[in-house]
């Protein structure tokens, strides 16, 4: 009678347990939905990332004209790359409305 009892425990606690379980990973799909879908809709244009790489760079001495730059968008993030010596550089990532550029981009332009 005894081991009737516990087997009957462990099913009931296994089964609350799925169900906890099963309960987190449809709300955590629901969460990476919801933040894929604000990152698809807030994902920065084009002239936002040149925009951004021209006021970053106009205290330099080298200007770096529109048609060096390129933008890759990926629908929920997007790259900007400037083309130097002939090779495309990745010089900043854009999400969520806002685009930032990475430390060593002044290194690039400096000769």
């Amino acid at each position: 009678m005894e081991s009737i009892v516990v087997i009957i425990l462990v099913v009931l606690v296994l089964f609350i347990v799925f169900k906890i379980i099963k309960t987190f990973f449809k709300w955590l799909l629901i969460g990476i939905v919801v933040v894929l879908a604000i990152a698809y809709f807030s994902n920065p244009d084009e002239f936002a990332h040149k925009k951004g790489l021209r006021d970053l760079t106009k205290n330099l001495s080298v200007k770096i004209k529109d048609n060096a730059i390129q933008v890759d968008n990926y629908k929920v993030f997007s790259l900007t790359k400037v083309k130097i010596d002939g090779k495309d550089k990745i010089t900043g990532v854009g999400a969520f409305g806002k685009v930032w550029y990475f430390d060593d981009l002044k290194d690039h332009f400096k000769k």
